[in-house]
């Protein structure tokens, strides 16, 4: 499954660095990495392919520009209770 991102500078989150500073992480990067580590433990019962593609999907929704605003406006923190969700 080829995998690019349609923006270079989507993000997953934001992360803090050690001097206070705010490091973007790619979206893309991280939707591959999940994937990978997915992939990895679903071995012992051969289903690596289902997980890969579980862990490619399971933030795909963040790529909606206004959940990119959302993200950057509130620094990558976001809480599931105060926005709606269950």
């Amino acid at each position: 499954m080829n995998f690019e991102p349609r923006t270079r500078n989507t993000i997953a989150h934001l992360r803090p660095e050690s001097d206070e500073e705010l490091q973007e992480h790619s979206l893309h990067e991280h939707l591959l990495k999940v994937s990978e580590r997915a992939a990895s433990f679903a071995v012992e019962f051969g289903n690596e392919d289902w997980a890969a593609a579980a862990g490619k999907l399971h933030d795909l929704g963040k790529y909606n520009p206004l959940w990119q605003e959302y993200l950057r406006r509130n620094n990558g923190d976001y809480s599931e209770e105060e926005n709606g969700q269950d």
